[in-house]
């Protein structure tokens, strides 16, 4: 290499963001970028002819050892740990999530190993921010509460930025005040409830504004709730919870006195977050208003409102998702992906509940409310709740002696899991396609007997079936479990 290109490696390893270690055989430190010092708060100096492990927390140090040498035996350029939460531990005993990347190299006879290590908090954060906005939408698709909701996602806002405490504020009936709905995490107990003038509330200034504010420190700053500034706490975010129609709230997240304030990818994250609960509350809000109208008109302008605003606004942030999928590191951009795939289905769900408010209401609970009452019920024998789905126009398609027949189905084949399958996940699935109904029952437990006797508890599931001229079948399931489908016409 030509003295020119030299000295352009050189610059160019100065200049990375990625820190640079190389190791010999032995495992001591023979170099290192100065990029060490702001990822580890080493100087190059302070590392070299020191262990690698000392980059290591203590619980892994011992181990190291056996796998760096393991690595030597059959050196190739590939990540270390691969699918593995990586962490490295700083000069002043903190620890970090990193990236690495291993290079082996061979001069004079020896092998050496470059070992590119990169902070991997912002992706490993991006990771749980995809993660806690897929968990609250399946909480709603499930029917959750709209106040347990807030509490979930003030939950999570708390976890995803590493915070002491969070709440969620909204107007109060009277719209003159901010009311803390939901909190979660340090004095939680005495901010519920909490209500503040509208004038005076950073909650309201973040939500009509649409903009983040931040607070230094919560418990000088007199624009805080009482309640709050007696609490303890340091930095705060109060962040705008805004839909389509308007502001619905306002997230607020907040640290211990003396803590870090929050970084710049720790607020982009919690924005993030907030407008999604934004959606997903509005969501939550949409579907317990359809089941408690019953006018057929009300229905219509329900099923219009949910294709025009909460649709539109999921199909933005799926956009928004996609985009950031296209930058993002390829395992980031696989978990975004499917958390674009599961707002795909939070859509269809939506779609499929606009169809079924076509259906004329009676005075019965409808289908789901009742197969949610049957999981309910078997959840205090299963000792967990079993997760349900819909596929397709499950009201419309469903007559009432077919539902008869799938709850009787339904509640038997739970009981019979409950019995015997020594189950820690069950999943019902109940779909409408092909001109069938089908019900779904898989867990994953021991899975069914072998011997001739097998199947003997299920006669009545396969004489109902029978009944409505359709089929029913049982079987193992892959890799562990039992499957039982029970299908019949769609009349």
């Amino acid at each position: 290499m030509t003295d020119d290109g030299s000295r352009l490696v050189d610059e160019l390893l100065r200049a990375s963001p990625d820190a640079l270690v190389v190791v010999g055989a032995d495992g001591v430190i023979q170099t290192a970028t100065a990029a060490v010092q702001s990822l580890f708060g080493y100087t190059p100096a302070d590392l070299v002819g020191r262990p690698i492990e000392i980059l290591l927390p203590d619980r892994f140090r011992q181990g190291h050892v056996g796998l760096r040498e393991g690595y030597l035996a059959r050196a190739e350029v590939r990540p270390m740990g691969a699918l593995l939460d990586l962490g490295a531990v700083r000069q002043d005993g903190s620890e970090i999530p990193v990236d690495v990347s291993l290079v082996p190299t061979f001069l004079e006879g020896r092998v050496r190993v470059g070992a590119f290590v990169r902070d991997a908090t912002d992706r490993r954060r991006g990771e749980t921010l995809l993660r806690f906005v897929n968990e609250i939408g399946l909480f709603v698709l499930e029917g959750g509460e709209t106040l347990e909701l807030l509490s979930l996602a003030a939950d999570r806002a708390r976890v995803l930025v590493e915070g002491s405490v969070a709440w969620i504020s909204i107007r109060s009936a009277g719209g003159d005040q901010i009311e803390v709905a939901a909190a979660d995490g340090q004095a939680a107990g005495s901010l519920r409830g909490a209500r503040v003038p509208v004038a005076t509330s950073l909650a309201a200034q973040a939500m009509s504004s649409g903009r983040t504010i931040t607070v230094k420190d919560m418990a000088t700053d007199p624009s805080v709730l009482p309640e709050a500034r007696r609490a303890g706490l340091g930095p705060g975010l109060y962040l705008p919870m805004l839909a389509e129609s308007g502001p619905v709230g306002s997230m607020v997240v907040a640290r211990r006195a003396g803590a870090p304030a929050f970084s710049a990818s720790e607020v982009n994250a919690a924005e993030v977050f907030a407008s999604a609960a934004a959606i997903v509350l509005a969501l939550g809000t949409a579907r317990q208003a359809l089941e408690a109208t019953r006018m057929i008109s009300e229905h219509e302008r329900i099923a219009r409102d949910l294709h025009d605003t909460v649709i539109q606004r999921l199909f933005a942030l799926g956009m928004r998702l996609q985009a950031a999928g296209r930058i993002a590191p390829d395992p980031v951009a696989e978990r975004i992906r499917d958390t674009v795939d599961s707002i795909d289905e939070v859509i269809r769900e939506i779609r499929e509940t606009i169809f079924d408010l076509n259906r004329p209401d009676s005075d019965t609970p409808h289908l789901r409310q009742q197969i949610r009452g049957v999981a309910a019920e078997a959840a205090e024998h299963l000792g967990f709740d079993p997760r349900l789905a819909f596929r397709g126009p499950v009201e419309a398609a469903v007559t009432e002696e077919m539902a008869g027949h799938l709850l009787a189905v339904l509640r038997e084949a739970l009981a019979n899991v409950g019995r015997h399958a020594k189950a820690a996940t069950v999943d019902v699935v109940v779909s409408v396609a092909d001109g069938h109904v089908t019900l779904s029952v898989a867990d994953d437990g021991i899975g069914i007997s072998d011997s001739p006797s097998a199947g003997n508890g299920t006669t009545n599931l396969r004489s109902r079936a029978e009944t409505l001229g359709g089929s029913f079948t049982i079987g193992r399931r892959s890799p562990s479990g039992t499957l039982l489908q029970w299908r019949v016409p769609r009349t």
